[in-house]
């Protein structure tokens, strides 16, 4: 995928439904979205059934961790929905940096979830640092770093500040 394929994609997304949030975007393509009490570990999948597509977020998760998995998820549906056809797509482990899809739709949702103006205005209060960024904005740590690879991508200058853990909510 060219560099800013994903980005692209979300902002036809985030202008053909008027809002960045994925629960209302699902909610308007006729996705049928639930929650489930069934695992443990696993936050979210998605699949197809009888052209139907479905996503369910685990509902132990906090309502941060569901808005950011409900965005993966879409990440999945727009990415990569011939591979839905085939299996469903589960996550059990947010912000993955081994698996191509998995890291693709990490970056859709942080593409989706946080709009680059807002960063570009709060990088230039000089008393803000990375994690008052990342508070500020209502983003994780590891979303906003994904957001910030996006925009080096599309060859804007930003300071990465720490390492993408593929780990972070899977404890």
């Amino acid at each position: 995928m060219r560099n800013t394929y994903i980005y692209t994609e979300t902002k036809k997304l985030i202008k053909k439904y008027g809002t960045r949030d994925p629960f209302e975007i699902m909610d308007q393509m006729n996705i049928v979205v639930g929650e489930t009490s069934r695992y443990k570990t696993l936050k979210g999948y998605c699949f197809m059934s009888c052209k139907t597509i479905y996503v369910m977020i685990n509902s132990f998760l906090s309502e941060e961790e569901k808005m950011i998995v409900a965005a993966h998820e879409l990440g999945h549906i727009i990415l990569h929905r011939s591979q839905l056809k085939m299996a469903p797509m589960q996550d059990d482990t947010l912000y993955n940096m081994t698996d191509n899809t998995e890291y693709q739709a990490n970056l859709f949702a942080a593409d989706l979830l946080i709009n680059d103006e807002e960063i570009e205005d709060m990088v230039q209060n000089e008393d803000l640092d990375y994690f008052g960024l990342c508070s500020s904005l209502n983003a994780t740590p590891e979303l906003m770093s994904f957001k910030l690879y996006s925009l080096t991508k599309r060859g804007q200058a930003y300071h990465m500040p720490m390492e993408i853990q593929s780990n972070f909510l899977a404890k």
